[in-house]
């Protein structure tokens, strides 16, 4: 008989094979070794010679194929002598006209003659239970699950009345229905796939497929991994096996496995799709390789078998920081913020240039991000928080603009809970340095005013001496003097150099008029605070 084939979902395929059809070991292994009826039992078990005849010369039409020939011969042999053909030949003939439809495809025919050669109970109990079985398989073969399992369930206990052993087939065939009816009964088909494996001789891929489904849907990841590790090393070509086998690994949370498992297939060119390749990649992060993870992710997009898309590239960027390879993220990270309307990629730009010390794009990067916006309270802080150190760090020993402008960036950070302490220790330092600077600006002026003091001393007791010489002034003398009493006067006028700058001194910490009546109010006051333009204070 031929049969057709069925797929089940989640890539495992169950199918109805012409081998599964076409088995009469159960058949044959009865109806040797059945002991609980015998041939003798029961009305006549022989053809006449006259439908012997006629049945001979249809079952060669059958031999060569001919089956249009066989099916007419058998319809007039039906239609002229039904009624007076015996138990045992109308179920014979039945029988064997079923065979004819089923190889014409017409299951359904084939089905209602199956029925009836079993209803005409002609033949010996074996072959009755034969019928059975053949009748399962139409109904499985025409969708009618339920009636299929309950055809099999009764052949299956007829069989072990009769301690014949069941063919490993009509187990496969009983499991089959119950995860094919509606709902699914993956539960009652756990026992029959699993006789079915245990009695095979062969592997056979159905059974594994169809082992693989049940257990899936049971969520059964022990009984699974063990099975989809026999099914890798039977067919090691079979992508989707390692790659679900490394999934169950994962839900088992044995990740080393898993990783080990995706890592065999792609050296053997067994992972095809973008998601596979990434899984395999961002294991190598995990494991702590991210420069294997980079230089793999890098490979496959310029094979074009991964998008350069943006969260390709952040990707990228992420594994070349993992690996301290900034200089290889930042063209990357750029190309992808570039592209971006919003600011979290020039943030992340900015953090992988101030940790390259390249303060200037750092600063150009994360005045972008605050610009462009889009970022949550947590990295708006952090920004500000980058963009002042940027700021500073670009500052010299007495560049007290950018001490301002850095100052500005971390008072803005002040807002954000998250970056408040950090931003508050800064501002403390820079007004440390900056006290410091003018502290030593005053110093200097004051020492220099002593100075300027001693000299005008020194030449006023020199005059008196040529006074009292009567010594001739010397020009050039004359004119040094002259000199260092102006720049000294020019000195005295300007006063203390801490006085002079603009507005006063800063206080030690820039963080009380910011966080003055936050309380209960905090979050709402960071997320309505106005924030300083970024590109407001960018002196370069």
């Amino acid at each position: 008989m031929r049969g057709k084939f069925r797929t089940f979902g989640l890539s495992a395929v169950a199918s109805v094979s012409a081998a599964l059809l076409t088995s009469v070991a159960p058949t044959a292994v009865l109806a040797q070794q059945a002991q609980c009826a015998t041939e003798e039992e029961g009305p006549s078990k022989t053809l006449s010679p006259r439908i012997g005849q006629e049945i001979q010369e249809l079952y060669e039409f059958m031999q060569n194929d001919q089956w249009n020939e066989a099916l007419a011969g058998f319809n007039n042999l039906v239609s002229s002598r039904g009624d007076s053909m015996s138990a045992y030949e109308r179920s014979t003939v039945l029988e064997l006209r079923a065979n004819v439809k089923v190889n014409t495809d017409d299951f359904r025919g084939a089905l209602r003659d199956m029925e009836g050669a079993l209803q005409a109970n002609g033949l010996p109990p074996a072959r009755n239970n034969q019928l059975r079985y053949f009748i399962a398989q139409l109904n499985f073969q025409l969708e009618d699950y339920q009636t299929a399992i309950t055809g099999l369930n009764t052949w299956i206990n007829l069989a072990r009345q009769c301690n014949v052993s069941v063919d490993p087939n009509a187990w496969y065939l009983l499991a089959a229905a119950y995860a094919s009816v509606e709902p699914p009964n993956y539960r009652s088909a756990e026992q029959p796939i699993e006789n079915a494996l245990e009695g095979m001789e062969e592997p056979r891929k159905s059974y594994f497929d169809l082992a693989n489904l049940v257990y899936s849907e049971l969520n059964n990841n022990t009984k699974r991994v063990g099975l989809l590790e026999r099914m890798v090393n039977l067919w090691p070509n079979e992508r989707g096996y390692w790659t679900q086998l490394s999934g169950a690994y994962s839900t088992m949370e044995r990740d080393r496995d898993a990783f080990s498992v995706l890592e065999v297939a792609y050296r053997a060119g067994l992972l095809e799709t973008e998601s596979e390749l990434i899984t395999l990649i961002n294991y190598y992060s995990f494991f702590e390789n991210p420069f294997r993870g980079a230089t793999m992710l890098e490979r496959e997009m310029n094979a074009g078998n991964i998008d350069r898309d943006q969260d390709n590239l952040i990707l990228l960027s992420q594994l070349w920081s993992q690996a301290r390879e900034h200089k290889k993220s930042i063209p990357i990270l750029r190309e992808a913020a570039g592209n971006s309307s919003q600011g979290e990629l020039s943030y992340r730009l900015g953090q992988v240039l101030l940790a390259d010390e390249q303060y200037a794009a750092s600063q150009r990067a994360l005045e972008a991000a605050i610009n462009k916006g889009g970022m949550d309270q947590k990295d708006t802080g952090d920004a500000w928080l980058l963009l002042g150190t940027a700021r500073f760090s670009q500052a010299g020993p007495s560049d007290t603009g950018r001490w301002n402008t850095a100052r500005q960036a971390f008072r803005n950070a002040q807002r954000y809970s998250g970056a408040r302490r950090r931003a508050t220790e800064w501002i403390s330092y820079i007004n440390a340095v900056e006290s410091t600077y003018w502290d030593g600006l005053d110093l200097q002026y004051r020492q220099d005013m002593e100075a300027c003091a001693a000299d005008i001393a020194r030449f006023e007791r020199d005059r008196r001496i040529r006074d009292l010489q009567n010594r001739a002034v010397d020009p050039a003398e004359e004119q040094r003097e002259a000199e260092r009493i102006e720049a000294c006067n020019e000195l005295e006028a300007a006063g203390i150099p801490s006085q002079r700058r603009g507005g006063a001194a800063p206080a030690e910490s820039s963080s009380e008029d910011d966080e003055s009546g936050a309380g209960d109010a905090e979050d709402a006051e960071e997320e309505n605070a106005p924030e300083e333009d970024a590109e407001a204070t960018n002196e370069e």
